[in-house]
């Protein structure tokens, strides 16, 4: 290795320590506040989140399980339309396509208030249908399936076929399995935008009670600000965990989006 290639390395070391560092820095102040208080080290936040004061717990679970439904809801329509768009021609293909990837240009904000049109009508809002149902249609989920299914030879749904698989046995035994990654990729970025949305609760659901924890750590009292900090880290809790053990997938999955 020639010097101006070592120096370009360590420099690139460098750059890269310190950009880790900075994304650290506040995710360690909320760490040392959520148990550093005036009075000096005090666990007494934690015990009042996980044991004193169920609310906090029961939003944490009610949350999940929102965001469990979202993701299944979502992986399964993004799987079918995916397949058809990628293996099946029928009339008006490319212009739905092409209108799928205008719909993942639009920001939330633009479709907030049709959504909220519609779901009044349909008498769901202040549910969590009204977050639910929406979120489960999102495009990208789509469109990332679709380039990963069309990364699969045609002679491989032919022999499926032949062995008398229909469309949904050729969906879940050959399609799905050879395209893992991108399944989890759409999980991932599903549970993702689900667990950190806060404009959709603010707008469809109306009684405090309701609102998932992204939304209701906002309304915390200045007073119980160690609360919070033991609610934020609460929070990134299973972001994280999803990416320490699925990074590779998600990797894998946008990668291939992108090549096709």
């Amino acid at each position: 290795m020639t010097m101006r290639k070592k120096i370009y390395h360590t420099a690139g070391a460098v750059l890269g320590a310190s950009l880790i560092m900075i994304c650290l820095v506040p995710f360690c102040y909320v760490l040392a506040r959520s148990f550093i208080t005036a009075r000096g080290v005090d666990f007494q936040s934690y015990y009042d989140v996980f044991w004193g004061h169920t609310q906090y717990l029961m939003r944490f679970w009610r949350s999940l399980g929102m965001c469990l439904c979202i993701c299944a809801g979502q992986l399964a329509v993004s799987a079918f339309a995916g397949f058809a768009f990628a293996k099946y021609n029928f009339r008006g293909k490319n212009a739905l396509f092409f209108l799928l990837m205008i719909l993942m240009t639009l920001p939330i904000q633009v479709t907030l208030i049709p959504n909220y049109i519609m779901l009044g009508h349909l008498n769901l809002l202040d549910r969590y249908a009204s977050l639910v149902l929406p979120s489960i249609f999102a495009p990208l989920g789509t469109f990332i399936l679709r380039q990963s299914f069309a990364s699969v030879p045609n002679s491989i749904l032919d022999a499926a076929q032949l062995d008398g698989c229909g469309a949904l046995g050729t969906l879940l035994r050959v399609m799905a399995p050879m395209n893992l990654s991108g399944l989890v990729c759409v999980l991932l970025l599903s549970f993702l935008d689900a667990w950190n949305m806060v404009e959709q609760p603010i707008v469809y659901l109306k009684s405090f009670a309701r609102y998932p924890l992204s939304v209701a750590l906002a309304y915390t009292p200045p007073a119980d600000a160690a609360l919070q900090f033991v609610c934020c880290i609460f929070v990134t809790i299973p972001p994280l965990f999803l990416f320490v053990f699925f990074n590779q997938e998600l990797i894998e999955g946008i990668t291939l989006a992108e090549v096709k």
